[in-house]
């Protein structure tokens, strides 16, 4: 019995500091005393009560969304606007870029949404500077809001489409095809590259007659190296469907040749720079599927690599629950999660409560 009860109270240890970031209750831990925890209803019950606690949105949402998604990385911003900047503006727009991907999943779990809206969906979350930047006019006011998108908005919605995501996969004003296919194939497709091989040569656009090329053909040129075509004859195809965002995450049907800084009071902006041309954004995914603009990207992956993704997902919302990668009996019982939640399309708040039932979190 004293072992049992260990047991419980470190099971609510861990359910407590996963979603509100602090040691049990005096509610979990009488439940712990009792020995009823465990039981699926009252373990199932427990968790949502901490999920609605506002306490979770600063102690799960976000440190696991930025795990899972790698949302530490910098964001770029471009102004073609020169003298219009606001460069006073720029530092509420950067967080409010990465608030919007926080925001949205914390309402895709809230609301128990299904999987497909993490890839495409008619809405996303917006205050004014990310209202500004997208071209929504007449939004007031710094906390973010749930907004129905405009029909005419290519992007739609989708964390694909965030501006915060695809700025922080851009490299100073440098080709970055590579960096978001790399990506998009480790948390959308659950198909993480390998390494690069250690001779793989840099791969410099601003030198010689490189500058001069398409970013198509510049990775052409770099699949010439044997080495170098190991990833990118898969990754770089994928990154070609988001060419139609620029560096600072909007849309755009043309791009430029080339981008240069432009830096005020220590905040800096690349601008673009020399000719224009149609953004070039045909491609192919792993499976073959052929794709010739975004929107038949995002409805390809919705088709074709739904289950990929969950599976990516869920191996993350294990990952972060045990604090372990899964091992082959904990993705078993992710298989089985998946199965019992697919003819509902993956609820996703649905799926990380099922996480709380698995032998991985009540035992490992």
């Amino acid at each position: 019995h004293q072992v049992k009860s260990i047991a419980d109270h470190a099971v609510a240890s861990r359910l407590s500091f996963m979603l509100v970031g602090g040691p049990p209750d005096v509610e979990l831990r009488k439940l712990a005393a009792s020995g009823k925890l465990r039981r699926p209803e009252v373990l199932k019950a427990q968790a949502e009560r901490l999920l609605n606690d506002v306490r979770s949105q600063d102690s799960f949402i976000r440190p696991f969304v930025t795990q899972w998604l790698e949302m530490e990385q910098p964001i770029t911003l471009v102004d073609d606007r020169r003298g219009k900047a606001s460069y006073r503006f720029r530092r509420h727009l950067q967080d409010s870029m990465r608030e919007e991907t926080y925001s949205y999943i914390a309402r895709l779990l809230a609301e128990n949404r299904t999987a497909r809206e993490l890839i495409s969906s008619d809405w996303t979350m917006m205050n004014d500077a990310l209202a500004r930047h997208y071209g929504y006019p007449g939004l007031e006011g710094g906390e973010l809001r749930k907004i129905k998108l405009r029909k005419d908005d290519k992007r739609g919605g989708g964390i694909m489409s965030h501006a915060g995501i695809q700025s922080m996969l851009c490299w100073m004003g440098d080709n970055w095809v590579i960096y978001r296919g790399a990506w998009t194939a480790r948390h959308i497709l659950d198909d993480p590259p390998q390494l690069p091989p250690l001779e793989v040569p840099e791969l410099d656009s601003t030198k010689g007659d490189l500058k001069k090329l398409t970013p198509r053909e510049l990775m052409a040129y770099h699949r010439k190296n044997v080495n170098c075509a190991v990833c990118h004859t898969k990754l770089d195809p994928i990154g070609f469907a988001f060419q139609n965002f620029d560096l600072s995450g909007r849309w755009r049907d043309v791009e430029y040749a080339s981008y240069e800084v432009d830096e005020l009071d220590g905040k800096v902006a690349w601008r673009g720079k020399g000719k224009t041309r149609s953004v070039d954004t045909a491609g192919l995914l792993p499976g073959g599927e052929k794709f010739r603009s975004y929107n038949e990207f995002k409805n390809v992956l919705v088709k074709h690599y739904q289950q990929d993704m969950v599976r990516g997902l869920m191996k993350n919302f294990m990952l972060y629950a045990t604090g372990r990668k899964p091992d082959i009996d904990d993705m078993a019982e992710i298989k089985e999660i998946m199965q019992k939640n697919a003819a509902k399309g993956y609820p996703l708040r649905d799926m990380l409560l099922s996480v709380f039932q698995t032998e991985a979190f009540l035992t490992h």
